[in-house]
């Protein structure tokens, strides 16, 4: 199946330039996934009561072609497009009313067993090949971060409002704490063109997270950490609200 939502900005969706903002692209892709894999019967909470598994996210990417305004409607489109092995990928596609691209997303999961703490097949909690929609795809394509170090930028602890139902940092959440570290200076001047993050590790109530940037050809590139250890990676890319072009 396909899933399909017409929304439209709402005020708590805007950035400080009223538009759609990168959080809450974010936001309404991952609920997006989160809807198809329950009308599929295939979602976390599922997997979890009846399965005793859990999903995780692995990668996020998403590609904004034009940020939608204050009150513009638009339509989502989510569809599975490759389920292999305990892989599941998801596209989404958010149109705007005349048709024209907005954003584009692609997100995977794997699933891992709540006893054993190992992967699992997908089959196993439910997902088939007849749920794939193989004619349909964003293009898009994950990318291989760069291992260079970079410096110590912010910290932050993790807070009981950072919790979802697995009782683990939001993935969401993330993407919020990496945001954080610019000021509104540079949202005001700025427009997000694609941002992808890779999730490695788990964080949970109480534990200080450390957040390290640099910078790459392709963007900024932070890392997440705890005691060292990565639990995220993320890449933006941004443009110069003046002239159009990619800024990095």
């Amino acid at each position: 199946m396909i899933y399909h939502r017409d929304s439209y900005v709402s005020g708590s969706m805007c950035d400080c330039r009223t538009q759609l903002s990168l959080l809450a692209s974010d936001c309404i892709v991952e609920n997006a996934v989160t809807e198809l894999m329950g009308e599929l019967g295939i979602d976390g909470i599922t997997a979890i009561e009846k399965h005793n598994a859990m999903w995780l996210m692995v990668k996020n990417r998403i590609h904004f072609i034009r940020q939608p305004a204050w009150r513009e409607e638009f339509t989502i489109k989510s569809f599975i497009t490759e389920c292999s092995g305990a892989k599941l990928d998801i596209d989404t596609v958010i149109n705007a009313t005349d048709g024209s691209g907005l954003i584009t997303a692609k997100t995977e999961f794997s699933v891992i067993d709540l006893e054993s703490g190992k992967l699992r097949k997908a089959e196993t909690v439910g997902c088939s090949q007849s749920m794939v929609h193989p004619s349909e795809t964003t293009e898009l394509r994950f990318t291989r971060f760069p291992k260079t170090e970079g410096i110590d930028i912010d910290s932050v602890t993790i807070r009981s409002t950072d919790i979802d139902y697995c009782f683990h940092t939001n993935n969401v959440q993330y993407v919020r704490f990496v945001l954080d570290t610019y000021d509104t200076e540079w949202h005001k001047q700025r427009t997000p063109a694609d941002i992808e993050i890779h999730y490695t590790g788990q964080s949970f109530e109480g534990e200080k997270l450390v957040i390290e940037k640099l910078s790459s050809d392709s963007g900024d590139l932070f890392r997440i950490k705890r005691d060292s250890k990565e639990l995220t990676s993320c890449m933006i890319c941004w443009k110069d609200t003046a002239i159009g072009q990619s800024f990095r």
